[in-house]
Parts: C-alpha cells; structure tokens; sequence
C-alpha cells in the first residue's frame, strides 16, 4: 500500500511541476502571507512608538508638577512665597491632580506575535491615561484609527489564512478524481494502480502539501524575518503552526469530499465556493448577528452618549441645589464653607456623575459578555470563526487578553481614585513623598505574552474535528470510484 502511495505521490508532483498555473498560485500565496506579516509587523512598531510617546509624556509631566511642587515649598521655606498657581495647575491640589496632569499611563505592550493579527488592537489604544474621572472619560477619548480603515479591516495573516488560503488549496484539490474522469484517464490509472485507492491518497496528498507546505514555510520565513528568530521557538509559534495546518486540511477534507461524490467538475467548484462564502462569510456574520439579537447592547457610540449625559444630568443637579439654596436664602447670601467646602461640593458632584456612568458601562459589559459567551458558543458552526480567534489569541489581540487588560485597568483605577480623593476630601496637599508613593500600573506576565497555548485547545478540536468526518467521507468516496 506505501508503494502506490508512494507512486501516486511522486506521479502528481511531477504533473505539477509542469504546469506553471500552481507555480503562480503557490509564490501568490507565500507572497501575501509574507505581505501581511510585513504590515503587522510595522503595525507592531507604531504600537510601541505609542507606548513610548505616552510613557515619555507621563514622565515629562510628573517631572514638571515636582519641580514646581520643589518651587513653591522652597518658596514657603525661605519666606519668600511663589504666586500661587490656579487650582487645575497647583501639584499641591490632590482634587485636580489625580484627574489629568498626573495621570498615570496602562499601556498593554505587543505580545511576541502581535504581527499575525490586528484583532482587538485597532479598536482599544495600546495606552490609556488612567484619571480619577469615569472609565468613559479616558478609555474611549480618542479615536483609534480611520473609521474607513476600520471598516474595510487590515491587511494581516489572519485575514490571508481564514480568506485567501482555502482558496488555494480548493483550486488545487477540488477536481482530482472529476477532472480524470472527464478526460478519461481515470480508469486507466487507476488499473494501472496494485492498490488504487492509496494511489489516490498519494495524488490528492500532493495536492494538498503543495500550499500547505507553502503557508508554513512563508509563516515562518516572515516571523523570522519581521520579528526575530528567537520568536519561532516560542509556544505560541508552534500553536500558529498547528493552527494553520489543521485548517488547511479542513478544506482540502472538505474537498475531497465533495470530489468523492463522483460529479462533475463544475458541480465540485460551485460547491465548494458556496462552502467557503457560507462557512467565512455569511455563518460568522449569522453568529454575531443572532447574539446581537439576542442580548442587545448599545455602541460603544451610545455608551459614551449615555456616560456624558449622566455627567451632565449630575452637573444640573448640583446647578438646580445651589439656585435652589439661593432662592431660600436670598440671592446675596451664599453658601457657608471656604475653599474645602467648595472642593467637597465638586466631589460630591463628580461622585454622583462616576456613579451613574459606572451603572451604566457594567450594564453594557454585561450585555457584551452575555454576547461573548453566546458567540463563543455558536462559533464552533464556523470552522473559519474558530480559526481567526485562536489566530487573534495567538497574536495577543483577542478578546481574553484584552478583557485582562481592562480588568487590570479597573482594578487600578479603584486604587488611584482611592489615593487622590481621599486626600482631596481631607483637605491635605500632595508632597513629593506623595508622588513618590503614587500607584503605578504594572502588567502581569500572562499579559506580557498572551494566552497558554492550552487555551486554545477547543478552538484546535473544533477545526480538528470536522476535517476528520470530512476526510472519512472522502476516503468512502474514493474507494467507491476505485475499481477492486
């Protein structure tokens, strides 16, 4: 039986040799994957140039508040008092401090094969300026990327191994047996064959490798190239790699079995093409459309309009309390307190407003996650959806690492509103021992580097799976055409 494997094998490669159509097709393929390995890797470079600018901003600023707070005690010390700067600009005031120009930088740094796939990265910014505000007044400021960008979706591996790479090998493995059997030459090789069915596993695996073997090696040529040799003895590369074949032989099974049905040539490419646009295209899209149903949640568009209405509905209030004190008591008298009191007053407001915009991110949290799990539940219909989320996973821009990450965040944050509001409420001044002591935001090393390879075990099995029943129905079909 390995000797007609052996032979079909060796037949088909030296057919392919031949014909220069493959040749193009298999250089196209390495060429794109090492294209799209070059935009992720220079989409990699601008997110640490990123993380950069904003941890040098942060020291800048930090150095700035504690020579002017090294002024003003000096100033004090001496007897000499400088002019006193406005409150927003005093590093003294612990109200106004904690709320921008001291805020801290959480930057989540490239994992090691961040250039496989954009994933979340062009959603969420690689840093965020952590304040005492609401977590909707720093982590959705600003605008990611061109929502024209946005919407046509980047150039990266993922992109070419979920979309392009099937291609590829349906164009090389849809016709095996129906393209012999229409030029009729399939009986006569197949008697010419001690064991015909092996022969035609030797052809069709030939087939097979051909862009399989030109993915994996255009894969690993790019991460070395772009992203330095030490990354190929990572696990997660190894994890890529599996990833890639496992999915490569999920369509050459699936078209091998569609071939083994024993219909013609164009009934197998109408077929499988309808295959690819449902299990890429349209079963994706039914999943997140039928979990957005399911557990609606407003934009991110919404969100934020909800977040700053609640601000602004708590800034009315605060103006509706004091017209209100000022009807009561006559428009010359004003309310009792000095500057503390006017201090705790705006806190008050602030904590009402935090409160309210808290309420309503969790309820929008909520509603993702129930869709998340919904999603994560469904998306074992789609081989492809399987395959770009270990891919993202790979590439530390899933949805699990960068959920960590906003943990992370929040945690952080509870911890530097408790540092700057408490001693804005008592009344103290910031010292420079209090900037010395201030929280800083660190990453845990399972941030630094992604997700376990074993977390992606399901999606393996799910891909691993269907190729098996794939390829028994394909290995019926091709001892049923094989003449005894």
């Amino acid at each position: 039986m390995s000797s007609a494997f052996l032979a079909g094998l060796r037949f088909e490669a030296r057919m392919m040799r031949r014909d220069g159509a493959i040749w193009f097709a298999l250089l196209a393929l390495a060429g794109v994957a090492l294209f799209a390995l070059a935009m992720g890797a220079s989409r990699v470079v601008s997110q640490q140039a990123a993380i950069a600018g904003a941890r040098a901003d942060e020291t800048q600023r930090l150095t700035n508040l504690q020579k002017t707070l090294a002024q003003l005690q000096q100033g004090e010390t001496q007897g000499k008092p400088a002019p006193e700067p406005p409150p927003y600009r005093d590093p003294r005031n612990a109200a106004f401090m904690g709320g921008g120009p001291a805020a801290a930088v959480a930057a989540l740094a490239p994992a090691p094969l961040a250039l496989v796939a954009t994933g979340q990265s062009d959603l969420l910014p690689p840093a965020v300026r952590v304040t005492t505000g609401s977590k909707d007044s720093f982590l959705f400021a600003d605008e990611i990327d061109n929502p024209a960008n946005l919407m046509s979706g980047a150039t990266d591996l993922a992109f070419v191994v979920v979309f392009v790479y099937p291609l590829v090998i349906l164009a090389m493995a849809f016709n095996l047996l129906a393209g012999e059997r229409e030029q009729g030459t399939l009986a006569m090789n197949l008697a010419s064959a001690r064991r015909p069915s092996a022969a035609l596993a030797g052809k069709l695996t030939a087939r097979i490798a051909a862009p399989v073997l030109a993915t994996l090696l255009a894969v690993a040529a790019g991460v070395w190239i772009f992203a330095g040799w030490e990354r190929l003895a990572t696990p997660g590369f190894a994890v890529l790699l599996v990833v890639v074949l496992l999915y490569g032989l999920f369509w050459a099974a699936l078209a091998a079995a569609v071939d083994g049905l024993g219909r013609s040539s164009a009934f197998n490419a109408l077929t499988l093409i309808g295959a690819w646009v449902a299990i890429t295209m349209i079963l994706p899209a039914a999943i997140n459309s039928l979990a957005a149903f399911a557990h609606p949640a407003p934009s991110r568009t919404d969100m934020v309009l909800a977040a700053r209405a609640a601000s602004i509905d708590a800034d009315r209030a605060r103006d509706a309390s004091l017209a209100r004190y000022a009807q009561e008591h006559g428009d010359a008298e004003k309310p009792a307190g000095g500057p503390q009191e006017m201090t705790l007053r705006r806190l008050a407001t602030q904590e009402a407003a935090f409160q309210r915009v808290e309420a309503i991110v969790a309820e929008h949290d909520a509603q993702l996650a129930r869709q998340r799990d919904m999603v994560d539940r469904l998306g074992y219909l789609s081989p492809a959806y399987l395959t770009y989320q270990a891919l993202a996973d790979i590439a530390g821009s899933g949805e699990t690492r960068y959920r960590a990450f906003l943990d992370r965040i929040r945690d952080f944050h509870v911890n530097w509103r408790e540092f700057f509001l408490s001693r804005a409420k008592a009344g103290a001044s910031l010292t420079a021992q209090d900037y010395a002591a201030m929280p800083k935001f660190t990453q845990a090393d399972e941030e630094l580097m992604g997700p376990a390879p074993t977390g992606h075990a399901g999606a393996l099995i799910g891909v691993a799976l269907p190729a098996l029943l794939l390829a028994a129905l394909a290995l019926r079909g091709y001892r049923r055409a094989a003449p005894r």
